[in-house]
């Protein structure tokens, strides 16, 4: 059996300092750290809750479609937490993606024939898809959520822990800051075992972390030719200033193909896979 990973230590980290353009909260003078966030505070209880209902057709042996039922608590999308950490709300493009997991994914989330199959969500806010993707797999898969804002970790445990078994160690959350540095410490940390699927919804909303995020899916994608990176994105999400072709130009320059999965209004799902040299 594989060791277990090596814990590490979390950078305070909230993404509006992205849109802010500041990088840790050793750059605010005293003026600014008392009105800003800092990632330290706790955050107030949640506001606002989140149910669903999947049906999931039977697979290989099964008799019987069975269902999944996920309960997430977060904040409004208004809301100041929400302002300083966009993984504390859900966003639409996450529906997508977890229809097509329950749809398409379904049966290679389930294959047994792949013992260790390896999830990993990026930018989990509050793990809908994650969860949903853990929840879909066989018994043996292991599937890790990630983000790297710090109060959006503090939901997503949660609501880890409140839709998942306490004694199930297969599904574990983390931070994980992008770009490919801080992906090679994580993939470290993690014994140097990559994942055959990341995954994850509403990723990219500003240009500054646009490659960083395809440089964390190029260190840490296995090279198998059925690895993927499955990401639905909103073309038109509300302070979304980045180009749909600047991000496929990005993909193609750290070494993704992509596929249209699906393609609704202002909403698609892709399939990066690795170029083949």
């Amino acid at each position: 059996m594989p060791s277990a990973p090596t814990a590490a230590a979390e950078t305070p980290w909230v993404d509006a300092w992205v849109r802010w353009e500041r990088h840790s909260m050793e750059v605010y003078d005293d003026g600014e750290r008392d009105e800003a966030d800092d990632g330290e505070d706790e955050l107030p209880p949640p506001t606002e809750s989140y149910d669903f209902a999947y049906t999931v057709p039977p697979v290989g042996n099964e008799q019987e479609a069975r269902e999944i039922r996920l309960h997430l608590k977060g904040y409004h999308d208004d809301s100041e937490q929400t302002w300083n950490s966009t993984g504390l709300t859900l966003w639409r493009s996450s529906h997508h993606l977890c229809h097509y997991l329950v749809s398409e994914e379904v049966t290679t989330l389930r294959d047994a024939s792949n013992p260790e199959l390896r999830i990993l969500e990026v930018g989990s806010g509050l793990g809908r898809c994650g969860l949903l993707a853990h929840l879909l797999s066989h018994e043996t898969a292991t599937t890790i959520l990630t983000d790297g804002d710090t109060d959006a970790l503090k939901q997503l445990r949660e609501n880890v822990k409140h839709n998942s078994d306490k004694d199930d160690d297969r599904i574990s959350c983390c931070q994980l800051l992008w770009g490919e540095d801080s992906a090679k410490a994580f993939l470290a940390r993690h014994n140097g075992r990559k994942f055959d699927r990341i995954i994850g919804s509403d990723l990219i909303y500003v240009n500054a972390v646009t490659r960083p995020l395809f440089e964390t899916a190029r260190v840490l994608l296995k090279e198998e030719e059925d690895s993927k990176f499955l990401m639905a994105h909103c073309a038109r999400r509300e302070g979304n200033e980045v180009k749909l072709s600047t991000v496929l130009d990005v993909a193609t320059e750290e070494g993704f193909g992509h596929e249209v999965l699906v393609e609704e209004d202002d909403i698609s799902v892709f399939c990066f896979r690795r170029l083949v040299d």
